[in-house]
């Protein structure tokens, strides 16, 4: 793995020390403010950050930590979902003073979230009803959003916008805001089963200002130019997530077989831990995890080598259409077998292991709420017609 000079603590004890009462912080609710904090304060939240003394981990590098730290907590690696698509974004920026800039503040430890989906219009469409008003010096930035995951944990938020009847038309702005800048309203409201203390609320932005220096990237949504392309990096992260889950579902397997004392009258062996129906389930629990691990990996290769050539300065739509395909294929796959392994635990333990103080059931929760983000089905069909048909894939965030 890339040596990073920045980190400041070994792995494994940060993993660890996120790991401790992780079921306890999901039953209570209480939010992981303390693991996120431990995360920047020991660089891991810059890990992937280039700087003079050493290059960033690549991304199978950062998804090989990111299955580990989802194992330990997917909560608080869901927080940093929209961190670590920032500072992808910083590597791929000219060097200078806006590199420089941001740069600094992600090494500082600062914690950047996304203030991007909308309510209203088609989820993945490029527009966005939130408008950027021309002042003198700036804009003024209004609008509502929603999913606004890991942005009650952050000090900087990125704003996506649109800034009507330009010359060329209508442009889409990424602003980078303080949190705490006047204007800006963030209400921690995400009431789902699952992943539900990830800071994924409402953000409100009422007459922002918003200076040059705050805006990212302006880009032409009608533009036909080629454009380095997020959607596998930010897809892939939620196979990882899942994949972290499954990791902690064969965890909480071989726990459960090992307290098993008690057994039916007619199960074919009077000890639990020896039997030959449970022994099979938690090697099937053992086996859907680490396929998934090696798929996510495989697919994370993908999206390096297109990854790699943007941060010079080179577009390669085949790459990218490559590193989508394989974003997809995985998904597929291990939402299928996700659901299905956090299901099999419950047969480990019985009925006491549906138990509200045992909290398994957080595992399905967790696991279903992280497939919503988009539907399986469209992804298969996109990858069955692109076979068939030779149709292209969808052109959106979601591919």
């Amino acid at each position: 793995m890339t040596v990073v000079t920045r980190v400041a603590a070994d792995r494994d004890s940060v993993l660890t020390d996120i790991a401790t009462d992780s079921a306890a912080r999901e039953r209570s609710g209480t939010d992981p403010h303390a693991q996120v904090r431990l995360l920047s304060d020991t660089g891991y939240t810059a890990l992937t950050l280039d700087d003079a003394a050493s290059a960033g981990a690549d991304i199978v590098e950062f998804f090989d930590f990111l299955i580990d730290l989802a194992r330990a907590d997917p909560i608080v690696a869901h927080i940093l979902r929209s961190h670590f698509w920032f500072v992808e974004q910083v590597r791929r920026l000219p060097a200078g003073p806006v590199r420089d800039r941001w740069s600094a503040e992600i090494a500082a430890g600062k914690i950047f979230g996304n203030a991007t989906s909308e309510r209203t219009g088609t989820a993945g469409a490029k527009a966005f009803a939130t408008e950027l008003r021309p002042i003198d010096g700036g804009w003024l930035l209004s609008g509502a959003k929603f999913y606004s995951t890991g942005t009650a944990f952050s000090d900087w938020v990125t704003v996506a916008a649109t800034i009507r009847g330009g010359a060329g038309g209508d442009q889409i702005a990424r602003v980078v805001l303080p949190i705490d800048r006047e204007g800006v309203a963030v209400v921690d409201d995400w009431d789902g089963i699952g992943q539900h203390r990830t800071g994924t609320g409402t953000t409100t932005l009422t007459d922002v200002f918003v200076g040059h220096d705050d805006v990212l990237e302006l880009t032409d949504p009608a533009a036909d130019r080629p454009v380095a392309n997020d959607g596998p990096f930010l897809q892939l992260y939620l196979q990882g997530l899942i994949t972290g889950i499954l990791l902690s579902v064969t965890d909480d397997a071989v726990d459960l077989l090992r307290s098993r004392s008690r057994t039916f009258d007619h199960a074919p062996s009077d000890t639990p831990r020896e039997d030959a129906v449970l022994l099979k389930t938690v090697g099937e629990l053992d086996a859907a995890a680490h396929v998934s691990r090696t798929a996510v990996l495989g697919a994370a290769r993908e999206i390096e080598t297109a990854f790699a050539l943007a941060r010079q300065g080179h577009i390669d739509a085949e790459l990218f259409t490559r590193a989508s395909v394989a974003a997809a294929q995985v998904k597929v796959h291990v939402d299928t077998v996700g659901l299905r392994a956090a299901t099999d635990l419950f047969d480990i333990g019985g009925a006491s292991s549906a138990s509200r103080a045992r909290n398994l059931d957080r595992h399905w929760r967790n696991i279903r709420t992280v497939t919503l983000h988009n539907p399986t089905s469209y992804k298969a069909i996109a990858l069955g017609d692109r076979l068939v048909n030779d149709a292209p894939l969808p052109r959106n965030g979601y591919f």
